[in-house]
This record gives structure tokens, C-alpha cells and sequence, in this order.
């Protein structure tokens, strides 16, 4: 039988692949709290890893602004726990990444991920990569997650850089993708985890809300303006409801994203998806 150590399994992805994952082995969660300790930032202790054959690292500290503490905390960290995998006698990491690392990206979320990346085999021998698009199920996570919350409380709801295309990944797909790469042939780069069918963020916000019995009324509001606000607010440690630096991804995203080299397949995103439906 085949251990999963997935990191961050108290989070919205984490949590998704790890319940997905117990169909196919056990399943050690890698958290701040658990019994299998794992705290990005802080030392690696191996033993946690021992027994683990596969190592999926969905952890990641949003606490992190300045892009020092981001490469030391974020960076720095999950190379010294693929090492430490590898250490412990695991066969293969599987990262997950996301579709905002991409040469010339601009957000520091989207530039960290790809810096690990571009070092991971150094420190293992076996990393697959997969980029996951925005992922959702009945819940959203990410930027999507937290303009849900906003339109839960307001009639009117800011709309951010409304035209760019996005790409969405069920929580299930990934979960199957993750499987999908565990094992077998390495994957030679980093591969996509989304349904190639993009969509706008307005046309992604307009599905989540009719998804929730909702009808949103929407008022443009220029990037520049919401990112300087939150900004502020981050200076001011005020809660915002999300990072100036998904404002950066959100309006920056990869212009040329390469599908393939999955098996899974992924369902698009539709009302239907959002609520239960089948995987296309």
C-alpha cells in the first residue's frame, strides 16, 4: 500500500487531495498541528517523512510579503523538505505548483513557485510538477474564495481586471491528476491541471453566484486602485479581504499556457461542476 505525506492537508487544496488520496493508499497528514509536524519555515525534522513513499507539498505560508520572507519561508523551506524527503526514502514529491508561475510572471506568489521549480531536482530526483488552475468545488478557494465571501455581504460587487482568462481545476480532478503523476513515468516539465477551456473572472464570478441562488450586480474598479488599497490595509496590518499581490497575479496571468500531458481529464467549469456534477 502506497503513503501519501501531504503537506497543508488542513488547507482548501491540501484537505481536497488528501480526502481524494485515501482511496488509493494512507494518507499522513503533514500540518502545524498534527502528529506528522511540518512547519514551513522552520527545521525539517526527516523521521516525520519516514514511511512516506509519495510526498504531495500543498503547504504554503500566505503570511509571508516581503519577498524575502517569501524565499526563505516558502522557498528556502520546501527545498529543504524535498531534500529531506528524499532523505527518508521517498520515491517521488509531487509539487503543486500554479498556473501563475510562468516566465515573466509579475506576482510574487507566481515567481516563488517558479523558483522552486527551477530547483527542485537538486534536492530530489523525482519531482512532478503540476500547475493547477483556479480550483474549486461546492467551496472556492484562493481569489475566487474570497470574492465569494464578498458577494455573500454586498448588493454591489467590485470587479477587478474582469477580461482576463482564467482556467479552472475541479478539486477532484486535481486530486486525480495528483495520483495520475505519483507514480510512473516523471513527467519532463511542469504540466497544467485545468479544463483548456478559459473563461473571464467575470463570467467565473457570474457561474459561482448563480451556482449559490444568486444574482450579482457588478462595478468595474481599475486594478491600480484596488491593489493601492490593499496595500494600505496590509501596511496598517488591517484584515483585507484578500492579498495585493492576487490583485498582481489576478491582472498578469500567462498568456500562452501549454495544455497536455495528463490523462485525467478535467470538467469545465459550469454551474453544474460547481454543484456535483460529473467529470466530462
Amino acid at each position: 500500500m502506497t503513503t501519501y505525506g501531504v503537506t497543508g492537508a488542513n488547507g482548501f487544496v491540501g484537505s481536497r487531495i488528501a480526502k481524494e488520496l485515501v482511496r488509493h493508499g494512507e494518507v499522513r497528514e503533514l500540518t502545524r498541528h498534527s502528529h506528522y509536524k511540518m512547519v514551513l519555515g522552520k527545521p525539517i525534522d526527516a523521521s516525520v517523512l519516514r514511511g512516506v513513499d509519495v510526498l504531495v507539498h500543498c503547504a504554503w505560508d500566505f503570511s509571508a510579503k516581503s519577498w524575502r520572507d517569501i524565499k526563505r519561508i516558502n522557498v528556502e523551506s520546501t527545498l529543504e523538505l524535498f531534500a529531506a524527503a528524499r532523505q527518508a526514502g521517498a520515491g517521488r514529491v509531487v509539487f503543486i505548483s500554479t498556473m501563475s508561475s510562468f516566465e515573466g510572471t509579475k506576482s510574487k506568489y507566481g515567481r516563488a513557485k517558479l523558483a522552486i521549480e527551477r530547483r527542485a531536482s537538486q534536492y530530489h530526483p523525482e519531482v512532478a510538477i503540476l500547475r493547477p488552475g483556479l480550483v474549486y468545488d461546492r467551496e472556492a478557494g484562493g481569489i475566487v474564495g474570497a470574492m465569494q465571501r464578498v458577494m455573500g455581504k454586498l448588493p454591489v460587487v467590485p470587479l477587478i481586471g474582469g477580461e482576463q482568462i482564467f482556467y479552472a481545476c475541479h478539486s477532484q480532478d486535481l486530486a486525480n491528476a495528483v495520483f495520475e503523476v505519483s507514480s510512473g513515468t516523471l513527467p519532463e516539465r511542469p504540466l497544467i491541471a485545468a479544463h483548456s477551456q478559459g473563461c473571464t473572472f467575470k463570467e467565473i464570478l457570474e457561474t459561482v453566484a448563480a451556482a449559490s441562488g444568486k444574482k450579482v450586480r457588478f462595478v468595474p474598479v481599475p486594478h491600480q486602485l484596488a491593489y493601492a488599497g490593499l496595500r494600505a490595509g496590509e501596511a496598517l496590518h488591517l484584515p483585507t479581504p484578500l492579498r495585493s499581490d492576487s490583485i498582481v497575479g489576478l491582472v498578469n496571468n500567462d498568456p500562452a499556457p501549454q495544455f497536455g500531458g495528463l490523462r485525467t481529464q478535467f470538467r469545465p467549469f459550469t454551474r453544474e461542476a460547481i454543484i456535483g456534477g460529473a467529470a466530462a
